[in-house]
């Protein structure tokens, strides 16, 4: 029904065949050195272009232009841009910006003059991502930037050291930052807070700290430029007093190989497929671990998110378990239909899961951007999307036949009806975002966490395009679709979830590597304590 990947599909699969033609002709060894120097050849004119249009400067009526453009796609392609932000608000921040801009704007300028006006709209899936021509020394594909070398994790707004990938390994985990360049951790995070390129749906401070913590190495070379060196301020566990010292910055390269090395048990991926363990056999407890409900190629020949989920659900009745720990924590979203599935599981009766729909406009650029494409996948999905969105309503959207009329069954087989705990953080996103809106809705499950950084009540998404900017030619992402959960909204009034119980990481189990949260989850059903 929904075409996300199809796009990806399309390019990989031309990219593919493209490679596989060459290498099939004649002499092998001869044609793969030819490729390799095509490549190289391709990479070193895209690295001249690359170059020179990342070292441009823009003048005032360039980025005023950009920033117009920007202004005019998002109110017309946006399925609702003024959900968290009404009209007049969002025409005062963009007069204020437009006001502003005088004299010439290098490309990271730019950038942070029209970030604004694309946070105004709250919408976690529309976003400003900084591209390779800002993460990068001298603003080139060959030049690799470095980056500071710490994984970092911040509990009661002091910074520690999760993972070490610089060269200097005595820094271990629980050592606490406490300043960068002599600037304050405090202060850091709070620029680091308006320069973030995501921030979840809707005012969401939780969302928004959550993001500039994950992205902390990207948002502060956006926001300082490529350092060499970084002069931190730290403090070991259990000592008092601070010391200071200077680290290389690294490549990603490096860290990665620093990673395997230090790390050879730490999986970093965080698209993986759904896994399952038994945490308490005396309390019949199991936790069901769901990373992401993104498409696993990876996983193909080994199984699939359905086949996997229905193992694990068998697996639930055969070891007769009472409680269920369900964890959504970083669950970013992905595709609905694996959301849908496993809320199959829980419900109680069939059900309605949201009505999908689209602006006109945004409907016919979804076709537009199809007809970039060759081939019967890109034919097939206009088709599919004319079949599908056929129910036009008074205020302009045509939604899907499909979402609107179709009803879920809970599943027949490995249902469960037992106690339910569901872990969330603000991470939880988008379908997980609808998984958790629509269990809390049916009186289902204790959730046990922080703020989800997911809207209770619906999103923008389903598809999407792209705003390039005319001038500086920064890309924006832009869903065209209008995801409405089928909710009762008497139930729940607030614009996020909030959980029955707000659990943060304390420092002693973060230094000795223990789940706060899991922990105090296992003592909630030891007490045999649940909401719903």
């Amino acid at each position: 029904m929904l075409f996300l990947l199809f796009k990806a599909i399309i390019d990989l699969k031309s990219i593919s065949e493209q490679i596989m033609n060459l290498l099939l002709q004649s002499n092998l060894k001869l044609k793969t050195a030819i490729l390799r120097c095509q490549i190289a050849l391709v990479w070193a004119i895209s690295s001249i272009g690359f170059s020179t249009l990342a070292q441009r400067t823009y003048y005032a009526d360039q980025v005023k232009e950009d920033l117009k453009q920007l202004k005019i796609e998002l109110e017309k392609f946006h399925p609702d841009p003024y959900k968290y932000t009404n009209k007049v608000r969002f025409e005062h921040i963009y007069d204020s910006l437009s006001n502003t801009i005088t004299g010439k704007y290098s490309l990271r300028d730019t950038y942070f003059t029209v970030l604004p006006l694309v946070q105004a709209v709250q919408c976690g899936h529309t976003y400003l991502l900084p591209d390779r021509r800002l993460l990068s020394k001298g603003n080139a594909y060959t030049n690799r930037p470095k980056f500071f070398p710490f994984s970092v994790r911040l509990i009661n707004d002091r910074m520690f050291i999760s993972r070490n990938y610089s060269s200097d390994k005595k820094l271990s985990r629980g050592t606490e930052i406490i300043a960068i360049d002599a600037q304050p951790i405090g202060k850091i995070m709070t620029q680091l807070d308006r320069i973030s390129f995501y921030n979840g749906d809707g005012d969401n401070p939780q969302a928004k700290r959550y993001y500039s913590v994950r992205e902390f190495r990207k948002l502060y070379y956006l926001w300082k430029g490529e350092q060499e060196v970084f002069e931190i301020t730290y403090r070991r566990p259990g000592q008092d007093k601070p010391k200071s010292t200077k680290i290389e910055a690294q490549t990603n390269d490096f860290m990665e190989r620093m990673l395997e090395a230090r790390y050879p048990d730490v999986d970093e991926d965080t698209t993986g497929i759904v896994s399952y363990r038994i945490v308490d056999s005396t309390q019949k407890v199991a936790l069901v671990d769901v990373r992401s409900f993104m498409r696993d190629y990876s996983m193909y020949g080994k199984g699939n998110f359905e086949g996997e989920t229905r193992k694990i659900f068998r697996r639930l009745e055969e070891n007769k378990i009472e409680n269920l720990i369900l964890d959504l924590r970083g669950n970013s979203g992905g595709l609905l239909e694996y959301s849908i599935f496993l809320m199959r599981y829980f419900a109680q009766q069939p059900f309605v899961t949201c009505k999908i729909g689209f602006k006109e406009d945004g409907l016919q650029r979804i076709k537009d951007d199809y007809k970039k494409y060759d081939g019967y996948v890109a034919k097939e999905a206009a088709a599919r999307l004319n079949m599908e969105f056929t129910i036009k309503k008074s205020d302009g959207f045509v939604e899907s036949k499909y979402y609107q009329e179709r009803k879920y069954r809970p599943h027949d087989d490995f249902h469960f009806d037992k106690n339910v705990y569901v872990l969330m953080n603000s991470g939880t996103f988008s379908a997980a975002a609808l998984l958790v809106s629509k269990l809390h809705n049916m009186g289902i499950g204790t959730y046990i966490g922080n703020t989800c950084g997911g809207a209770y009540d619906g999103c923008s998404a389903a598809q999407f395009s792209k705003i390039k900017l005319p001038n500086s030619e920064l890309e924006i992402s832009l869903p065209l679709g209008k995801i409405n959960y089928e909710i009762d909204e008497k139930k729940y009034d607030k614009p996020a979830l909030k959980p029955d119980f707000d659990i943060n990481t304390s420092l002693d189990d973060f230094i000795n590597g223990e789940d706060t949260t899991l922990k105090f989850t296992l003592d909630l059903i030891k007490r045999k304590v649940r909401i719903r």
